[in-house]
């Protein structure tokens, strides 16, 4: 197994990138800028590239007069970049999962906005107004759990 660490969002940018499609090294400096909203060095792009390509996992393609490099994904490349998303999809789920709450009267998440209000004294998490209308109802006589 290969063992490249991936350090920084800028190289597994990089890779997703060449999943995408073959670039050359000036394409793939100038979509990591669009990205990071600064400029991008050649040495932050091109010790990696050939990091890769010592690694088996993108070969180099000559096209043109000039004979352009153009990096490509060998289909180890792609096995190793689908390795490195599940982790990181991982560790962006976990991120992401603390700041999701769940409706106190319908139990769907709710990432960003929602609604809250104070029922019986204590705080509650909705989805919408309409779902604290009918917990309110629901509740008008009776104690409400805090599960």
């Amino acid at each position: 197994m290969v063992n490249i660490k991936i350090t920084s969002l800028l190289k597994l940018y990089t890779l997703i990138l060449l999943s995408k499609k073959p670039m050359h090294g000036y394409e793939i400096i100038k979509e990591l800028e669009k990205c990071a909203i600064q400029k991008i060095s050649a040495s932050h792009v091109y010790p990696f590239l050939a990091l890769l390509k010592k690694n088996n996992l993108i070969i180099l393609n000559n096209l043109g007069n000039r004979e352009k490099k153009q990096y490509a994904l060998t289909s180890e490349g792609r096995k190793f970049v689908n390795e490195m998303l599940n982790k990181f999809s991982i560790m962006v789920d976990a991120g992401v999962r603390r700041k999701v709450k769940k409706c106190a009267h319908c139990d769907c998440q709710i990432y960003e906005g929602g609604y809250k209000e104070k029922i019986n004294g204590k705080m509650f998490n909705f989805c919408c107004m309409h779902c604290a209308k009918s917990l309110k109802k629901l509740t008008k006589n009776s104690v409400i759990s805090t599960v």
